[in-house]
């Protein structure tokens, strides 16, 4: 009787966890409404997610999908890339942007946080396509949500309260003005510079699945006549100067790497993580190194008239 009362509540608390979360905190509800098919689209981490608004130029006539989610990989780039290039044509214009982590560190299977962001692939990815596949894990994700979350979430998701989710809503009118900057510059290097991105002996770590995906994913748009852009996006200069200061040797590291794609591949790349039309708007920016709704809006347009207007 206990164990049957246990499974009932179990049952319960799940079903009206489905029925309630309506936010879709992983971001992953955007993949049910890809265009048939694409003129301009992007991949990416939450550089992507954030950097990326395609309001004013879908207004234009032109059909766009944002494929980022939030501490993407580029390996999990050309996952989605495989299952969902049906939407990707000949003439596609396809952005993969190029973040200072998204090349160097440790596998992300290493990582501590790895199963639990990895449970959003479950739902989107059939299993030849997800990292370290597990039944189990699988039957979580896809019919048993409520037990994989923390007891925070599932709180207030009972009561109706709206998660914040992993999309462009949650980033409208979040300004950088409204926090301490350097701090925030400071937190994102050790995120995207140090944590498991060293050796025992303190060298940067050349992440070579990940470079191994990237050309992978530009061997994929090219074969399919789309084209493949590389792009980093805009940064408060409190980011790009923390960078300099605390690893006066990362920019060598890095652009020698893009330098070698662009030579091997021929593919383009276009650095904006200096741009003066954004390293100091604050108004631009939801913290040092990512763009808010305005912000996105803005750099996108930009990218339309001095980029996608060459291929076109």
């Amino acid at each position: 009787m206990f164990t049957v009362t246990i499974s009932i509540i179990t049952l319960a608390v799940n079903y009206l966890f489905i029925k309630m979360d309506k936010s879709n905190p992983n971001g992953t509800n955007k993949f049910d409404n890809i265009p048939n098919t694409l003129d301009v689209c992007n991949f990416g981490s939450s550089h992507g997610l954030f950097g990326f608004n395609y309001a004013d130029i879908q207004r234009n006539g032109y059909t766009c999908f944002n494929f980022g989610l939030v501490s993407q990989s580029i390996s999990y780039d050309y996952r989605l890339m495989q299952q969902y290039g049906n939407h990707i044509v000949e003439g596609t214009i396809v952005f993969i942007p190029i973040s200072y982590f998204s090349l160097f560190g440790k596998d992300e299977e290493d990582y501590e946080d790895f199963e639990s962001k990895n449970q959003r692939y479950y739902l989107i990815l059939p299993p030849e396509l997800i990292k370290n596949y597990d039944v189990k894990a699988n039957i979580y994700a896809k019919y048993l949500p409520a037990i994989g979350v923390d007891t925070a979430t599932l709180i207030k998701v009972l009561i109706g309260k709206k998660l914040a989710a992993d999309n462009n809503e949650n980033n409208q009118v979040i300004v950088a003005s409204d926090i301490d900057v350097s701090e925030d510059a400071r937190a994102a290097f050790e995120r995207h510079i140090e944590k498991n991105k060293l050796d025992d002996n303190g060298n940067r770590i050349l992440n070579q699945q990940e470079l191994d995906a990237l050309y992978d994913l530009i061997e994929y748009c090219q074969d399919k006549g789309a084209v493949p852009i590389l792009v980093t996006t805009p940064y408060l200069s409190e980011y790009t100067d923390e960078v300099k200061k605390a690893a006066p040797d990362f920019y060598d590291e890095f652009y020698s790497v893009i330098d070698a794609v662009i030579k091997s591949s021929g593919v383009d790349y276009y650095d904006y993580a200096f741009d003066e039309r954004f390293s100091h708007s604050y108004d631009l920016f939801m913290n040092a190194d990512h763009l808010n709704k305005e912000g996105a809006r803005q750099f996108t347009n930009i990218l339309m008239e001095e980029v996608v207007g060459k291929y076109n």
